[in-house]
């Protein structure tokens, strides 16, 4: 990967350090404007959180360890909401999270297997955190325009669990992965200017962001674990990629730096709400890059040091021995309808993205030796339009009332999702992610399912949800219950399982070409019970 100057990186970490003041300067002509006169102005509000889960099943891919049992997870995490309304017209908020893990037995076999060894780092490193997730200002300019400046989320999305329209910003599934029901938890904030426009004359608004580019490295894309650890996919426990393929950030094709934003009119048509959009953004899954040159670690294969037969795109080299993980810029072109139906008494939701050009790795024809003897999807990727589509109904069922004497009725929810590839060739040999064989289809369809319950004032929430890969096989179900112990205290328990039809395993210590495996196969005996007890302030 190419050096960047030094002048440049030393002024973007002096802009991002005096972003925070800057924007209290901008807003001090309002606040002398209009003080509010010492009302109420600070509100302070947050959470302290006990996480433990417990491996349900025994892992494939750590040999002569007993996985079932151990304990994953043990995180505390303190949460603070910082709001204060310096004048009518200005809110300042904070919201900062702090999270520290026990270092359990399960993590340090993990991390002796070589799980986030990359720099020589320990796995709790990779989890514990420190973290102002978003700061910003809310300024009221006039009664039809108001501003957001600073770190901040954007939520474009209708969907559960898979998304289509929500790819302002990037996820973090490393410490949970995608089961955590709180997407604000996950999403990762940006620096960004937003504006909203109301145009009440249309029923409607509009909304606007530009994000300039002065962001942390970290704060860029959708992170899975690479890295080895307790959500790393069958059969890399231990492995961290990084150290053959490690992230590049200023890849032509997918440079942090570059200005990224959208634009999005929302509105009501009758007792429609709708919404259409673009943006301008990173993919929201990782890509590998491949090196032109295969890597001097596959001693005694032929060809080692010499030319790959690939090509990395964006660049003439990378930075790893093996390639480079990448978040290419897209267009994402979107829309999306709600409204309640009379006749079957429900809401139906549908949401549509037009992304053009989205990345896929791909197996070639002749693999390089990495894919041959690694894992498929060195050979490089291809872009195609993909056309991502979600039809959800969510309904009330009476009928537990008298059946499971639930206080009010059930709701349901039901969600199905798909992700269309235009101009689909079989021969193009798309991978549904490198590392695995498994190809994308055309047509690569999930359904899930939410049924939630209440019980006693709705202290006591049973829940159940179910998915399934309706195009690959697989699937998910996450039976839980829910108590609130008190005002401030509640507990959670959770069984988060998993199916599959297929799993990868390693022949020679590494995964074959003719391996067919998709998502739920990179969850085999991922299984685990989750419990939490969170006290709420």
């Amino acid at each position: 990967m190419k050096q960047r100057k030094t002048t440049p990186t030393r002024r973007r970490r002096l802009c991002r350090a005096l972003i925070p003041t800057a924007v209290m300067v901008a807003a001090s002509p309002l606040v002398l404007a209009d003080d509010n006169g010492g009302e109420d102005r600070f509100h302070l509000d947050g959470y302290l959180r006990e996480e433990v889960s417990v491996n349900a099943k025994n892992w494939q891919d750590t040999p002569n360890y007993d996985d079932q049992g151990k304990v994953s997870m043990a995180r505390t995490t303190l949460r603070l909401n910082l709001d204060f309304k310096v004048s009518d017209a200005v809110t300042v908020v904070a919201k900062g999270r702090a999270a520290r893990e026990i270092d359990t037995p399960f993590l340090k076999h993990l991390q002796s297997l070589g799980a986030n060894s990359y720099r020589g780092k320990n796995l709790t490193d990779l989890y514990n955190d420190v973290d102002l997730r978003e700061w910003y200002a809310d300024i009221k300019a006039s009664d039809r325009v108001k501003f957001r400046i600073g770190k901040q989320q954007i939520v474009w999305g209708e969907t559960d669990f898979f998304v289509a329209n929500d790819l302002a910003q990037g996820y973090d599934d490393v410490w949970r992965s995608f089961l955590e029901p709180a997407n604000e938890e996950l999403r990762k904030g940006n620096i960004i200017l937003k504006a909203n426009v109301d145009v009440p004359e249309a029923n409607g608004g509009i909304e606007a962001f530009l994000r300039p580019g002065w962001d942390r490295k970290r704060d860029i894309g959708t992170e899975i674990d690479v890295y080895g650890g307790r959500w790393s996919s069958q059969p890399y426990a231990g492995v961290d990629f990084r150290n053959i393929d490690p992230y590049a950030w200023h890849n032509s094709k997918a440079d942090i730096d570059r200005k990224t934003g959208g634009v999005r009119w929302s509105g009501m048509a009758g007792d429609t709400n709708y919404s259409v959009s673009w943006m301008r953004t990173f993919y929201n899954a990782p890509i590998m890059n491949p090196s032109p040159t295969t890597p001097v670690f596959l001693l005694g294969i032929p060809g080692v040091g010499a030319s790959s037969g690939v090509t990395p795109t964006g660049a003439t080299t990378t930075a790893g021995s093996a390639g480079d993980i990448i978040y290419p810029i897209v267009n994402v072109f979107g829309a999306t309808a709600s409204r309640y139906a009379d006749m079957a008494d429900a809401v139906f939701s549908t949401e549509v993205a037009f992304i053009k050009n989205a990345p896929f790795n791909v197996v070639a024809a002749t693999s390089s030796p990495m894919s041959q003897f690694i894992a498929p999807g060195f050979d490089g990727w291809k872009t195609k339009n993909v056309v991502a589509a979600m039809v959800r109904m969510d309904k009330n069922f009476a009928f537990t009332q008298d059946l499971l004497g639930t206080e009010k009725p059930m709701f349901f929810s039901v969600q199905l999702f798909d992700k269309w590839i235009q101009k689909f060739d079989r021969n193009d040999n798309l991978l549904y992610s490198v590392g695995w064989g498994g190809r994308a289809k055309r047509h690569n369809t999930l359904v899930t399912t939410i049924f939630d319950l209440s019980y006693d004032n709705g202290r006591i929430h049973p829940q159940l949800v179910l998915g399934s890969d309706v195009t690959n096989g697989g699937g998910f179900y996450v039976p839980s219950l829910t108590t609130q112990l008190s005002k401030n205290l509640r507990w959670k328990v959770e069984y988060d399982g998993f199916w599959d039809n297929g799993y990868a395993k390693t022949v020679n210590g590494g995964v074959p070409a003719s391996d067919r495996t998709t998502l739920f196969g990179y969850l085999h005996h991922r299984d685990q019970v989750y419990t939490s007890l969170t006290y709420q302030f």
